[in-house]
């Protein structure tokens, strides 16, 4: 009998990196959280060929992703698989489906081949992925509020600084802009970057001030108000700084007028996720994060703007990992 995996996942969000090019110390780093939702789930059995089921962009990825792990383990590749995609997190939207998609692969056929005990740094790095940010990386491990180090020297990814559960009743509202443009990823990403000069230290600085004694003690504490105010200002002190390359503090300038509105309507905890377009709000259970969506909904009536709003869960485990003899 030909044996099988499955494999589910969350979703990744990206409060920002914590330096870029710096002088001296640590390169990348940052803070991010999983969610329940949206998630990879992938059905993966042994058989005559390799095959992907599911829709083009994401098999083309999938492809790549079990290509690069044959490739880098050629000694330990298990037999060829099909590949079913049940479930996928949207591309490019900021929540972190290359990571998610990549070590999902890369784990099932570490499973497959008798290797169910690879640490997730060496599955990482046969499918590239945590070159930049290591939050989704580690999420993928363990789920939770990630604060990921940056990368010291040679290291292939960056060191995992704290993980810490986000309370269970907490709700995150993602919020996806009808005419936003995808969020930068690939050659776009890489000219991005090149574009930005070095992090100033100061900004770095507090930025590890805002993380060390604003949001990881009020996730401890869940004291929702401190937690919302830190991730908000975190997010808008490194925003100024992608300003150049992404047009607003949170993406777009249409996004931070929206940003700007939503905070009018006492939606506090707001964020871009990585390049976007994606926004996220936190609300404190599932009953004040539907009054938040009846205000966004407002808003956006009032304003005209097209948003998607999608009421979602932290995500505090790990992938969920299933092996079928």
């Amino acid at each position: 009998m030909n044996r099988s995996v499955s494999v589910t996942t969350g979703a990744r969000l990206h409060f920002g990196p914590l330096s870029y090019r710096p002088a001296e110390g640590r390169h990348f780093g940052g803070v991010g959280l999983m969610i329940a939702e949206p998630g990879f789930e992938l059905a993966i059995t042994e058989s005559a060929d390799d095959e992907v089921i599911g829709e083009s962009l994401t098999a083309d990825r999938i492809r790549a992703f079990v290509q690069a792990v044959r490739t880098h383990v050629p000694d330990a590749n298990p037999r060829p698989v099909t590949i079913r995609v049940v479930q996928a997190i949207p591309s490019h939207a900021g929540l972190g489906s290359g990571t998610q998609l990549g070590l999902a692969v890369a784990r099932s056929l570490a499973e497959l081949a008798g290797e169910g005990d690879a640490p997730i740094g060496v599955l990482a790095e046969r499918v590239g992925r945590g070159r930049r940010s290591a939050v989704g990386v580690y999420g993928f491990a363990a789920g939770g509020l990630i604060v990921d180090a940056g990368k010291h020297g040679g290291d292939a990814i960056g060191a995992l600084a704290c993980r810490l559960a986000l309370p269970r009743d907490w709700r995150i509202l993602l919020l996806t802009p009808g005419k936003g443009r995808p969020g930068l990823s690939g050659r776009r990403e890489e000219q991005a970057f090149e574009h930005l000069g070095s992090t100033p230290a100061a900004l770095t600085d507090r930025l590890c001030r805002v993380i060390l004694t604003e949001l990881l003690p009020a996730a401890h504490a869940a004291d929702f108000e401190t937690f919302c105010d830190a991730v908000f200002d975190y997010g808008r002190r490194i925003g100024e700084f992608f300003r150049p390359v992404q047009g607003g503090t949170f993406g777009e300038p249409i996004t931070d007028e929206l940003v700007a509105r939503l905070r009018e309507q006492g939606i506090r905890g707001v964020g871009q996720t990585s390049w976007g377009p994606t926004l996220f709000a936190f609300a404190p259970s599932s009953e004040e994060a539907n009054v938040a969506v009846e205000r966004i909904q407002h808003v956006c009536s009032v304003s005209g703007e097209t948003l998607e709003i999608r009421v979602v869960a932290p995500l505090n485990s790990g992938a969920c990992v299933t092996v079928h003899s």
